[in-house]
């Protein structure tokens, strides 16, 4: 669930006020994530307020963010990016990392967070079709998003950072199969029943007609 920018232009040819609209929709969604849920993540609240709206940008520009929206509140989100080369041994051009998965306590516990997780993979995979690996890191305190990775299929790695609370890696290879069972699992059905249920849909932020 670490979160690492990645810089690039604007690849979507979306308007300027729509992206600065949304880019807003992330800082928030990122600073409520962070205060309902600060044992999920590395950073904080105050690390989120220091960043300017230029970062959020750059952060829609450069990664896959998928939010789930209700009544005109993001009540999930959902992070897809590149490795960073620095610090990741994976291929720019076959993998990403899945980072700052949360959803809001209220609606926990009726799948939504694996819908939104499966609906971000999805959306990945339509942009880049060479993309074989999701990977992500996961604090071993954080019981309940290692049984949601788990169920979905991801595996366990022998990687592990080792700091103030201990991180280990998933990783899921995005095979034919795999493929399948995600496009079977963010169909139209899925999502009208989501909407009718939980008043709940999906997007990318950042791009035109994503929903």
């Amino acid at each position: 669930m670490t979160d690492h920018p990645r810089r690039t232009e604007n690849p979507h040819g979306v308007s300027k006020s729509t992206e600065r609209w949304d880019a807003k929709i992330l800082h928030d969604a990122v600073r409520e994530a962070k205060r309902t849920s600060p044992d999920s993540f590395l950073t904080t609240v105050e690390d989120v307020k220091e960043k300017p709206l230029d970062y959020w940008i750059d952060e829609m520009r450069s990664s896959t963010w998928a939010v789930a929206e209700r009544k005109g509140n993001v009540v999930g989100v959902a992070a897809a990016k590149r490795p960073d080369p620095d610090i990741d041994t994976e291929d720019q051009a076959t993998a990403r990392y899945i980072e700052s998965v949360w959803i809001v306590p209220y609606l926990r516990g009726h799948g939504l967070g694996q819908r939104l997780v499966r609906y971000l993979l999805e959306a990945e995979y339509r942009k880049n079709q060479h993309v074989r690996h999701f990977l992500l890191w996961v604090f071993t305190t954080n019981s309940t998003a290692i049984g949601l990775y788990e169920h979905m299929g991801f595996i366990r790695t022998p990687e592990q950072n080792e700091g103030v609370r201990t991180e280990i890696k998933y990783r899921l290879d995005f095979d034919s199969i795999v493929h399948a069972a995600v496009r079977s699992a963010v169909n139209d059905a899925a999502r009208r029943q989501d909407k009718h249920q939980y008043e709940v849909t999906y997007r990318i932020l950042g791009e035109k007609d994503s929903a």
